[in-house]
């Protein structure tokens, strides 16, 4: 290569990375203007109303197909039950024997034992009757907890959003010029951060009645490990899971009655669209709303259930 070709060189290669950095930032304004595309048009299908109680719906959905479950589930724990049941008193008359213990004594354990069982047996005969109230009552007292009333159903917390999304925002009246241009954009983000939170929100109220439904229809077949005493833990895991669930929806309808407070307390009727620290605000509370529901309810109820056992295990070790 000739000396004199460098300056020549030099200039293509400066000519080639300068066009190489014109593509990139053509590709990344691209992807903004896509993304600004995206958000908009996804705020403006949102801006048609969710169709009343289509979320309430697919609850019910949910909660009458898992209650079919509860009669063949109930069939396989009882029999599972009492297989295990009769291997219990065949194990602890062994022991007994084996320990040399007293007729009294003997008499006494085994009346005890015949007592614990056919607790267990209770509860799994009349689990559409016992078990509900674990997890309903405790929903119950979260949603009375307070003096303002928090959305009892995920479509009453989709119609919360909806209002401050679209009718508390307001968007008419605004002059077409650039500088209202960019206050309808940054509306029109704030509708979309308000009405996502809301929905998130419902969902974990879906998700969390959904589960609780599951866990009352079938998770009841976990109670026929609890006739022996090897196996009594998985019962004892099956109640504290009830309790567990219990204690998630008390807690997100403590957040619910909490978000209603703040909706009727801090968010104004109605404002302008040009109003951007308004809606940044607002958009701010529902945000910090929703993650608070979403992240509190499971770590309150983990923490107060982990480790909780209602001793029939041990119980029936010892008799």
């Amino acid at each position: 290569m000739n000396i004199v070709d460098a300056p020549a060189m030099n200039s293509s290669f400066r000519v080639w990375r300068r066009s190489i950095h014109d593509s990139i930032v053509m590709i990344d304004g691209k992807r903004v203007t896509i993304v600004i595309v995206f958000i908009a048009l996804v705020t403006l299908v949102l801006a048609t109303p969710l169709q009343a109680q289509v979320l309430d719906r697919a609850q019910d959905f949910y909660r009458t197909t898992t209650r079919s479950w509860l009669g063949p589930m109930e069939g396989i724990a009882r029999r599972l039950y009492v297989t295990l049941a009769t291997l219990e008193v065949a194990v602890g008359a062994l022991t007994w024997f084996g320990r040399r213990d007293g007729l009294d004594e003997m008499a006494t354990k085994l009346l005890l034992k015949f007592v614990l069982l056919s607790f267990v047996l209770l509860l799994i005969t009349g689990a559409g009757f016992w078990l509900p109230p674990l997890i309903n009552s405790l929903a119950a007292a979260g949603q009375s907890a307070g003096i303002v009333a928090p959305p009892a159903t995920p479509s009453e917390v989709v119609d919360t959003g909806n209002y401050i999304a679209f009718t508390v925002i307001s968007t008419s009246g605004v002059p077409i010029t650039p500088d209202s241009f960019a206050a309808l954009f940054f509306a029109l983000g704030a509708r979309f951060i308000v009405y996502a939170s809301f929905a998130i929100v419902a969902v974990m109220l879906v998700l969390s009645w959904v589960e609780s439904y599951v866990a009352l229809g079938a998770g009841v077949l976990f109670l026929g490990f609890g006739g022996f005493r090897a196996t009594a833990q998985y019962a004892d895991n099956y109640l504290n899971y009830l309790i567990y669930l219990g204690i998630r929806l008390f807690a997100v309808y403590l957040l619910l009655m909490i978000g209603t407070a703040i909706v009727q307390t801090f968010i104004p009727p109605t404002m302008k669209a040009t109003n951007s620290e308004a809606q940044a605000t607002v958009a701010a509370i529902c945000l910090v709303f929703a993650v608070l529901t979403v992240r509190v309810p499971g770590n309150m109820a983990g923490r107060i259930a982990t480790g909780g056992s209602f001793g029939l295990a041990n119980a029936l070790r010892n008799l």
